[in-house]
């Protein structure tokens, strides 16, 4: 079904499954999320919705899509350590997509937690983690407490 390769699953069967929410790397990922508070404040503020909204569109897109897409061809299956190749393609192109509304220095900053969204990914296969830690990083980054 499509859902399932877009690794969307209900949240029953997701927590049903839940060996994401074992991982302690997964929890390692959220903690580094106030790490963007050593970033420059972007000036802006957005709702939490928004945040929420914009998380789950980019992963559903850049993983459920695009790096799912990549890892089904064998020339990105390679790896160096835990990044593979279609995890740093997808990346590149995540930050690239940023361009669009941010500084380049900004947008080439998004690459490097964009690895470690893809890494969940590559993990769990499962949007979901993916979708928390991103709004987590956002969260961090667009709203200084």
């Amino acid at each position: 079904m499509w859902r399932e390769s877009l690794g969307l699953r209900l949240p029953v069967q997701t927590v049903a499954r839940g060996a994401w929410l074992r991982d302690p790397w997964l929890y390692t990922a959220l903690a580094l999320a106030p790490t963007a508070w050593l970033l420059p404040a972007p000036g802006v503020s957005m709702a939490l919705w928004r945040l929420g909204l914009l998380a789950l569109a980019e992963e559903v897109v850049f993983r459920g899509l695009l790096q799912e897409w990549l890892r089904g061809r064998t020339v990105f299956l390679r790896s160096w350590g835990p990044l593979t190749l279609a995890n740093l393609v997808a990346s590149a192109c995540f930050a690239a997509a940023h361009l669009l509304a941010q500084p380049p220095l900004w947008a080439a900053a998004v690459f490097f937690p964009s690895l470690i969204f893809g890494w969940i990914w590559d993990r769990h296969g499962r949007i979901l983690p993916c979708v928390l830690v991103h709004f987590s990083y956002n969260l961090c980054f667009f709203h200084r407490f």
